[in-house]
């Protein structure tokens, strides 16, 4: 496993470089809304803590129907991970507190900063500039409800297909830990969301599908690309392509086996 890190490690730098941009695979359009039983599930918000692989603290924020839609920085201990729930709380409401950017694929997200403009929440990815500015709407009314702190749920790794609060459907790949290490691109059926999740499975067994990019921040994400080249899964943001590296292997680990979905 040593030797596969340090592999991944030298591929991972070697891999940082811009590519073509996506569009949404199902060409779903921007006005599309949740219904009111949809809207109610998506308000029913929690923030689930974790501890990740290298010992850090963190938390996301995941709406009533699994979607996380905004997660943490790294914290040492776990008083300064629920400082940080506490600040997300507090400047999460706050418009003027988000900036929106967009990756080298051409992916968009969002930030979320504190008043000293230290960043402690990142969202997901987002096809547009216009979703990102949708999801930050989102995000802003769910931490005024989201008055639960737990721990994320434990177990063997699994994939999640879910109606996200934009109407699209998605899937998360969860670790054991809970914590969310990757996300698909937008579909506009179930059926459609399912076919990413086996194609994941056909294509994250094997390091060399995946390409390491730039954030518009200095840090650093990862793709997962199927046999064609089209993106199919992207990760969190990291700090250092090493770290970038160390997900990698653990999710080539992971998609070795059998996974639940």
């Amino acid at each position: 496993m040593n030797f596969l890190r340090l592999t991944l490690s030298v591929l991972v730098v070697a891999a940082l470089s811009a590519c073509g941009v996506e569009t949404d695979a199902d060409g779903v359009g921007a006005d599309d809304v949740l219904s009111q039983e949809e809207a109610a599930l998506a308000a029913q918000a929690r923030f689930q803590t974790y501890v990740d692989s290298r010992g850090q603290h963190r938390f996301q924020l995941v709406a009533g129907n699994g979607q996380k839609v905004l997660g943490s920085e790294g914290y040492v201990s776990e008083a300064g991970m629920k400082n940080g729930i506490a600040s997300v709380k507090k400047n999460g409401s706050n418009e003027s507190r988000y900036q929106v950017r967009e990756t080298s694929d051409g992916a968009w997200y969002f930030v979320l900063t504190a008043a000293n403009h230290k960043v402690i929440g990142v969202s997901g990815y987002y096809v547009s500039q216009a979703n990102a500015v949708r999801g930050i709407n989102t995000v802003r009314g769910l931490v005024k409800v989201a008055i639960i702190d737990e721990p994320a749920a434990g177990g063997a790794p699994k994939f999640e297909v879910f109606k996200g609060v934009d109407a699209r459907y998605y899937f998360n790949l969860k670790a054991a830990n809970g914590q969310v290490m990757l996300q698909s691109q937008a579909y506009t059926s179930k059926a459609s969301a399912n076919n990413g999740v086996s194609s994941v499975q056909t294509n994250g067994a094997n390091v060399f599908r995946y390409q390491v990019l730039e954030a518009a921040d200095g840090r650093v994400y990862f793709v997962l690309r199927a046999a064609n080249g089209e993106v199919i899964a992207r990760s969190a943001l990291f700090e250092t392509s090493t770290d970038a590296g160390e997900a990698i292997a653990d999710l080539v680990e992971i998609l070795s086996g059998q996974i639940a979905r």
